[in-house]
């Protein structure tokens, strides 16, 4: 199953989490109108909510991820028929008001859901549950088998997919994804990138492989790890931030493998092969939490940036100013903020017609 939302990502508020989802089940969860509605229909309201609430609370991690695919394995079918989505709903009500009326607690004081003792209407709203859960999931295997999917941000967007091996990707802007149809067990999971995006591996108990392919053919080959891989322009860039991956390129016919640790950044282009230097990845990965690492970038390379991933086409003045330099960590919530920066920086005149940028010395 494979789970896509868009987003936003800003710095988390203050809010304390209900004390009631701190201790719900996944049953309740997903029985749960706040819960649902974050899974169905996101804001930024609810993303920051959640992810303050999966940090404050890293055990029910499991409760959360249970009830989304039960939430999103019910809500499935709901697109396509509406008369679904009215059964459905009155199954979950008829459920809900069973447990809780029926919850009582277990001789270690956690809460048991006994189908035992429910009424006749009880046990047929749970079986509705289940037949129609098995129903959707069978037509969600169908729909996997059928193609792969590919996931697309537009300029100045995010998001994020979680696979079914518990597996989490953020993709960038401007950036794409294709997903293989199923996992197969004794086979390598593959995924095609391209543009930039940020993988959490889980490993699995069979240490099957992860591999990253991207649009100019650099594979990235893991187990379990986090790390961070753009595919832009003429170069693919690879920056770990945990654990260990084997990188693997072709050029001029020759294959040349590498394996990186935790703090390594890769590049590979046609023009100079394989580079490797020690960073601090976090200053990479960055872009998540809507800020942005200039390495010593040209004017040029941070107008580069901006048409990539704002859609905006970026013209200098001059022959001179494109090849100026900038080291930079900048909180980005618009170009405006990069523009405003370079302006202040180098003195520049900064216009803009329609979806054109022009850069001028002053």
């Amino acid at each position: 199953m494979y789970i896509a939302c868009a987003y936003t990502l800003k710095p988390l508020n203050k809010q304390t989490p209900d004390m009631n989802h701190e201790t719900a089940t996944a049953a309740e969860l997903a029985a749960d109108h706040d819960f649902i509605q974050w899974v169905k229909y996101p804001t930024q309201e609810s993303m920051l909510y959640w992810s303050q609430f999966a940090e404050q609370y890293p055990d029910k991690a499991q409760e959360m991820a249970e009830a989304r695919r039960l939430v999103l394995l019910l809500s499935q079918e709901q697109a396509d028929d509406h008369s679904f989505d009215e059964e459905a709903q009155l199954v979950w009500e008829q459920l809900q008001e069973a447990m809780q009326q029926d919850r009582d607690r277990g001789p270690d004081g956690g809460r048991v859901f006994s189908i035992w003792g429910y009424p006749l209407k009880t046990w047929l709203s749970a079986a509705a549950v289940i037949t129609l859960l098995l129903a959707s999931a069978a037509l969600l295997f169908t729909r996997q088998s059928a193609e792969p999917v590919t996931y697309a941000t537009a300029y100045g967007e995010k998001r994020i997919i979680q696979l079914s091996d518990k597996s989490v990707i953020v993709l960038n802007a401007n950036s794409s994804i294709t997903i293989p149809e199923n996992w197969e067990k004794d086979k390598p999971r593959t995924v095609q990138l391209r543009g930039e995006a940020f993988f959490s591996v889980t490993q699995q108990a069979n240490r099957q492989q992860f591999i990253v392919t991207t649009s100019k053919g650099t594979k990235i080959n893991v187990l379990g790890t986090e790390f961070n891989v753009y595919d832009r322009g003429q170069e693919d860039r690879v920056v770990l931030t945990s654990g260990k991956v084997r990188l693997s390129a072709t050029q001029n016919g020759a294959t040349r493998q590498m394996e990186m640790q935790p703090g390594d950044l890769v590049t590979v282009s046609a023009a100079s092969g394989f580079s490797h230097r020690r960073v601090d990845p976090d200053l990479y990965t960055a872009w998540q939490h809507n800020k942005v690492y200039f390495d010593d970038y040209t004017l040029r390379e941070v107008g580069a940036l901006i048409e990539e991933q704002y859609g905006y086409k970026v013209e200098f003045s001059g022959k001179e100013l494109p090849g100026q330099r900038i080291t930079a960590f900048l909180e980005v919530k618009n170009p405006e903020d990069i523009l405003n920066t370079l302006a202040e920086t180098f003195e520049l005149q900064i216009t803009q017609q329609e979806n054109t940028i022009y850069i001028s010395s002053l």
